[in-house]
């Protein structure tokens, strides 16, 4: 009996917080072939348990001749790029945000990749003020994804605030957990009343109290994503309810 040919998928930004946690994922199902590109190409200290099933390339998100042929064959593409929505230079942060998306989306449907997966946030309205470049790069990256979805499956997830373990460039662990997930839990078994309050001023608070979701939680909505069937055609956005029903 013929042997399945595994589905590949390829991780931008497999480096980071979300993305090293969707690797890990990846690495445990034996019908997937996980690859990873980042500027740095190789695995960080805190991916050490699993880098060996993980194919680790060098790319650069804004030039597509240095990963066009890691999405040769590939079933599916994650991008988990960008910068945090802060104040400050909106050209930079722009194309942060939205270029480096916009160039991996665009290779991967040169590539007739059937599917493309963007890490976004949930926000309030009013950040889009405060956080003009985030803003617009992300809608940038939206419209593209729309491309995608004519001939493919596009899904945005939208997660609110992430905790888990986040890691320094030297490898510095910060646990985030012990303040965000009591939080995360109050929000949850009170969300009749910000559901209510919210509604007061929605242009306000709209997003503001949702509650903030695991880094564990954010990965598998990204794999399921990738993987299965209902995510095959369209334009999909999976904001925090189903994020948390992965918890």
């Amino acid at each position: 009996m013929a042997r399945e040919a595994l589905k590949k998928i390829v991780v931008f930004g497999g480096n980071g917080f979300v993305g090293s946690e969707v690797l890990k994922r990846l690495s445990t199902k034996p019908t997937v072939q996980a690859v990873s590109v980042s500027r740095r190409g190789a695995a960080p200290g805190h991916c050490a348990d699993f880098a060996d099933k993980v194919e680790w390339r060098t790319g650069d998100c804004l030039d597509k001749k240095t990963y066009a042929d890691a999405l040769e064959g590939a079933a599916a593409v994650v991008v988990s790029v960008g910068s945090p929505p802060l104040p400050g230079d909106v050209e930079a942060a722009r194309r942060a945000n939205g270029e480096t998306n916009v160039k991996v989306i665009e290779a991967a449907m040169e590539a007739k990749v059937g599917r493309a997966v963007v890490v976004g946030a949930t926000m309030p309205p009013w950040l889009d003020r405060v956080a003009e470049g985030y803003a617009l790069g992300k809608r940038d990256a939206f419209e593209a994804l729309g491309g995608f979805a004519l001939g493919g499956g596009a899904v945005v997830v939208k997660p609110s605030a992430i905790y888990g373990t986040r890691h320094t460039e030297s490898g510095y662990p910060i646990p985030l957990a012990p303040v965000m997930a009591p939080l995360s839990y109050a929000l949850r078994i009170g969300r009749p009343v910000t559901g209510f309050v919210t509604g007061l001023a929605p242009s306000l608070l709209d997003g503001l109290l949702e509650p903030p979701v695991p880094v564990h939680a954010v990965a598998q909505t990204v794999v399921d994503a990738c993987l299965e069937e209902e995510y095959a055609e369209g334009f999909v956005a999976l904001g925090v309810e189903e994020i948390l029903k992965r918890c």
